[in-house]
C-alpha cells in the first residue's frame, strides 16, 4: 500500500535558496527534505510526483481577492475564482468583505458567508471583515465578529459598494483603537476622498480633456500620499498594525519604508497591474484597466520595481475585482466598474517580468509566499517549504510558455487585461496539502479540497524581514 508522497527531481525553493532536494509528505504535511542523492525510499511503497525540469516553490498566497460569494456570483464566485487561482499556482486566498452581497460587516453576515463557502473552494481561504462608517462605533458587534478573521478592511475613500461606506478621517481613529484592542491588522485602501471629490468635479467640466485623462487626473498620487500620511500618523500614535493595499506609487512606498524604519508596525502591498501596465495602457485600452488608485506614469512603474529590488514592498496581491463585461462596456469611463480581473495570471505576469528585468526570483517569491504568511499569522502552516508546514507547492517550468488565450480564462467572466499576453513560464502543477489540484495536462481536480484557515492564536502583525 502506498502511504507516502514524494516530490522528486525538482529545484526546490527553501530558506537556503533553491536546492536539489526531494520532499517527503505525510498526511498533507511536509515531513522532511532529503538531498536528492540520498533518497531513503523504495519506489514500490510511495506515490511520486516527478518535478523534473521544474522549480518547486511554495504555493502562492493572495491576500487580496474579491470573489463576491455569496450574492454576486454572476460577477465571480469562489468556485470559479479559486479554480482560476489554482491554475495560476495560488493555494491560499484571503477574500475581501465587500463585493459579495451583503458585505461582511456584522456577525450574522460573517457566519452566513462561512457556512455558504464550505466545500465550494479549490484552495484554502481566510476572510477579511469590514470596518465601515456604519459599524465603526459598534465595538460589541466588532469584538464578537473578529474571532477567526484575518484582519479588518477599511476604505478611506468611496468603495463603490452601497453597504460598505468608507470611514471618514475622524472615524479612522476609532478604527485604529478597535484593531489594536483586538490585535487585528487594519488593511487600508488609502485615497483621500475630499481631494478626489474636488478634482472629479473639476475635471468632469473640462471640455478639452478626454474622459480617460480626466479620470486619471481626478485620482492623483497626492490623494494616496495624504491618506497614507494621515494613517501613518494615527498608527504611530496608537501602535496599530496597518497594511496598505494596492499602493501604486514608488514615492508612497518610500514614505511607508521610512515609517517602518521609525518603528511603526506597517507593511505595504502592490499589485501586478501597477508593475506591468501604465497610464498610457489605460488611455489606449479604457475601462478594462480601470482601477483605484488608477494606473500611473511609466516612471512610477519603474520606481515600483526599484522598490522591489530594494526590499521595500512586503506583499503582492492580485486585487482581483471582477464584474460583468457589461459593467466595463459603458458609454462613460466614470460609470464603468473599477477593478482588474487577473488572479489566474498574477504570478505568471510578475515572475515573467522579474526574469526579464534579471531580478532574482529569491527577491520576488517571498512577496507571495513567506512574507504574506508571516505578516498575517499563518506561517505555522503556509508560505515556506520546510518540515511541519502544509505541502502546498507550485511546479513551474521556465522552459515553456503560457499564452493567456481568452478561452483558457477560468474566472467566470472571460476577459482580462492580460488576455493574449505570452508569459515565458508555465505552471505545471499546483499542489494543496499534498493533493494535486491542478495539472497542466489534466486540468483541475474534480474534488474541492479548500478549507477555511485560522490565524495563529495570539498573533499580531509580524513585519517580514
Amino acid at each position: 500500500m502506498k502511504t507516502e508522497l514524494w516530490v522528486k527531481n525538482g529545484y526546490v525553493f527553501t530558506e537556503e535558496g533553491f536546492r536539489n532536494v526531494c520532499i517527503k509528505i505525510k498526511d498533507g504535511v511536509i515531513y522532511t527534505l532529503y538531498e536528492s542523492e540520498h533518497e531513503p525510499f523504495q519506489e514500490t511503497h510511495v506515490n511520486i510526483i516527478d518535478a523534473s525540469g521544474c522549480l518547486v516553490v511554495p504555493g502562492f498566497i493572495d491576500a487580496h481577492v474579491h470573489f463576491n460569494d455569496p450574492g454576486r456570483t454572476d460577477w465571480e464566485g469562489i468556485e470559479t475564482g479559486s479554480r482560476a487561482a489554482a491554475i495560476g499556482g495560488t493555494t491560499t486566498i484571503f477574500d475581501m468583505p465587500l463585493n459579495c452581497s451583503p458585505s461582511i460587516t456584522n456577525v450574522e453576515k460573517l457566519n452566513l458567508k462561512k457556512e455558504y463557502l464550505i466545500s465550494k473552494s479549490y484552495i484554502d481561504y481566510a476572510l477579511w471583515g469590514g470596518l465601515t462608517d456604519s459599524n465603526v462605533n459598534n465595538s460589541l458587534e466588532l469584538s464578537t465578529m473578529c474571532e477567526g478573521l484575518i484582519g479588518w478592511k477599511v476604505f478611506m475613500s468611496d468603495s463603490g459598494i452601497d453597504d460598505f461606506p468608507y470611514v471618514r478621517p475622524d472615524q479612522l481613529k476609532q478604527a485604529m483603537k478597535i484593531a489594536l484592542e483586538q490585535k487585528k491588522i487594519l488593511a487600508l485602501h488609502a485615497e483621500w476622498q475630499d481631494e478626489i471629490d474636488s478634482l472629479t468635479a473639476f475635471y468632469k467640466q473640462q471640455n478639452g480633456m478626454s474622459e480617460r485623462s480626466a479620470f486619471l487626473a481626478s485620482r492623483p498620487i497626492s490623494a494616496e500620499e495624504r491618506a497614507v500620511d494621515y494613517a501613518l500618523e494615527l498608527a504611530a500614535k496608537y501602535g496599530t498594525a496597518i497594511h496598505f493595499v494596492h499602493i501604486s506609487s514608488a514615492k508612497v512606498v518610500e514614505k511607508i519604508q521610512e515609517a517602518k524604519k521609525s518603528g511603526i508596525n506597517v507593511t505595504v502591498e502592490t499589485c501586478p497591474h501597477y508593475l506591468i501596465f501604465d497610464e498610457e495602457d489605460f488611455l489606449k485600452t479604457g475601462a478594462i484597466l480601470k482601477c483605484a488608485p488608477p494606473l500611473r506614469p511609466r516612471e512610477e512603474v519603474e520606481g515600483l520595481w526599484d522598490c522591489i529590488s530594494n526590499g521595500w514592498i512586503d506583499t503582492i496581491g492580485s486585487d482581483h475585482s471582477p464584474c460583468l463585461f457589461s459593467m466595463k462596456n459603458t458609454d462613460s469611463i466614470w460609470n464603468a466598474w473599477g477593478g482588474i480581473q487577473g488572479v489566474q495570471f498574477t504570478w505568471l505576469a510578475l515572475l515573467d517580468e522579474a526574469l526579464k528585468r534579471q531580478i532574482p526570483l529569491k527577491k520576488v517569491l517571498p512577496l507571495g509566499t513567506a512574507n504574506v504568511a508571516e505578516r498575517f499569522g499563518i506561517s505555522g502552516k503556509k508560505g515556506r517549504i520546510q518540515p511541519g508546514l502544509d505541502a502546498d507547492f507550485a511546479l513551474i517550468s521556465l522552459d515553456e510558455t503560457t499564452i493567456a488565450d481568452p478561452a483558457s480564462i477560468a474566472f467566470r467572466n472571460q476577459y482580462s487585461p492580460y488576455e493574449n499576453k505570452t508569459f515565458n513560464l508555465k505552471i505545471k502543477k499546483t499542489i494543496l496539502r499534498g493533493k494535486v489540484i491542478y495539472d497542466d495536462k489534466r486540468g483541475e481536480a474534480k474534488e474541492k479540497y479548500g478549507e477555511f484557515i485560522h490565524q495563529k492564536e495570539g498573533f499580531y502583525g509580524s513585519v517580514p524581514h
